[in-house]
């Protein structure tokens, strides 16, 4: 089946992904049709205490530069140079740079400032409809029908699957056969907090870093927004939530382990009680499409942990993918929805698996003698073989590399970076020269390229 002639277009979910999506098919000319069940955000603050504040790397700059808003993302975005770390029991944090290059920076930015963009400019191209408070029922691939719970039923020619971690139109291909998933639940859940602005309006933080109290086995970190404010989440085990109940165990909790954050939030127990508690799993899945007809993308297809700063960076990604294959066979949609899953499935799973494994060095390794030791070599190695080695955050952060080989990469140098530990005698340059070259293509190779502010 031909895309032009698949009929209706319609894409359920109006976060980032299914916005760039519908930026990305209208920009081409065709009329999509998108329906979201929330409000409309631009309108409406529908965000509070449940949005982990978002990072924007590379992977996610490179899909906002196709679409043309760069310029509009860029004056919403804060530029965060490094770890800023506050140990336990020590008055002064360590700034722990990204990288030893000065474009290796990741960007704070505001997911709803960020989806009101693309909602904007989507709906700029005159062939974008988006319904909101759209709350569908279920997906009949039979009928190819969306069901709403108002009672009404809308068809569809071709629905792409925009609609998070519980999408049902990834559960009606499930039903239908084409497509299994699985949900891995961590121990651990998240809770948010707001961090205001001084008096005279300015951060109470250093703005320019990512703040982490890392605690062993929970941790505070705090992104810096343009107004002045911070978005500070706490990520805990389950049973620590489960004792913090009324405000003296929350006052008591952070004035033991986050005594200096603590003087600085007057309302923390207030805050701490009212706002809501988020789970944090990772949702695999195998068989992202159906018959040329569905197509699932962003976190209805891979959804991750954040604690690797690339659920969104991941889905703008899959979404540009998406979009290119289905340019690239215009004429056979099922060929193209599957050439999309071959291309982007093993690299979901790889950052999955990395975003897991970076909970723990956020919350422990940051502050270990070991990991600081392999982080310094790290960047030493990549100051004299730049042509070879890149440690794995700056693979995954400043590159365009797929996430799947930078895995492997990652895997091979830390091999290599531990036996030098272990041995100083060992030869190291020799053998990170014997490493294959990191691909010339990259956009690092021309780092000015992807500069924003």
């Amino acid at each position: 089946m031909r895309l032009d002639d698949a009929g209706r277009l319609v894409i359920v979910g109006a976060g980032q992904a299914g916005a760039l999506l519908a930026l990305l098919l209208g920009r081409a000319g065709h009329d999509v049709t998108v329906y979201e069940s929330r409000p409309d955000l631009r309108r409406v603050d529908i965000d509070a205490g449940r949005s982990i504040n978002l990072a924007l790397a590379t992977r996610g700059i490179v899909p906002l530069i196709d679409a043309g808003v760069i310029a509009d993302v860029d004056s919403i975005t804060i530029p965060m140079r490094g770890r800023m770390v506050h140990a336990a029991g020590d008055p002064t944090p360590d700034l722990q740079p990204y990288g030893s290059n000065p474009h290796e920076v990741i960007h704070s930015v505001s997911r709803s400032d960020l989806n009101a963009i693309l909602l904007d400019a989507a709906e700029a191209t005159g062939n974008v409809h988006i319904e909101f408070d759209a709350r569908i029922a279920s997906v009949d691939l039979d009928t190819s029908e969306l069901r709403f719970t108002d009672g009404r039923a809308e068809p569809f020619g071709v629905v792409f699957g925009a609609d998070g971690a519980g999408s049902r139109v990834r559960k009606a291909m499930a039903a239908a056969g084409s497509c299994e998933f699985a949900t891995e639940w961590l121990d651990h859940d998240y809770k948010e907090l707001t961090l205001p602005p001084d008096e005279n309006g300015r951060h109470r933080l250093d703005p320019n870093a990512l703040h982490i109290w890392p605690r062993g086995e929970f941790m505070l970190i705090a992104l810096a927004n343009p107004e002045g404010d911070f978005t500070v989440t706490l990520f805990a085990p389950k049973t620590t939530f489960a004792e913090l109940v009324d405000a003296s165990e929350v006052d008591r909790f952070f004035d033991e382990e986050f005594p200096g954050f603590a003087r600085l939030l007057p309302d923390l127990a207030v805050q701490f009680l009212e706002n809501p508690i988020g789970p944090l799993g990772t949702m695999r899945a195998t068989g992202w499409s159906h018959e040329g007809r569905a197509v699932i993308v962003g976190d209805a297809a891979h959804a991750i942990v954040p604690f690797h700063g690339q659920g969104m960076n991941a889905a703008l990604e899959s979404v540009r993918a998406l979009d290119r294959h289905m340019r690239n066979q215009p004429d056979d949609l099922d060929s193209a929805f599957r050439a999309f899953e071959a291309e982007r499935k093993p690299d979901a799973d790889a950052i999955a698996d990395m975003a897991l494994s970076n909970y723990v060095e956020m919350r422990a390794g940051v502050i270990d003698p070991n990991y600081l030791a392999k982080r310094e070599l790290a960047l030493e190695l990549e100051q004299r073989h730049p042509e070879h080695l890149r440690p794995r955050y700056n693979m995954v952060m400043f590159s365009t590399m797929p996430y799947a080989e930078a895995l492997s990469r990652a895997t091979a140098q830390s091999a290599l970076i531990e036996s030098a530990l272990a041995d100083p005698t060992i030869d190291i340059d020799a053998m990170v020269r014997a490493l294959a070259p990191l691909p010339s293509n990259d956009p690092l190779a021309d780092p000015t390229a992807l500069s924003i502010s």
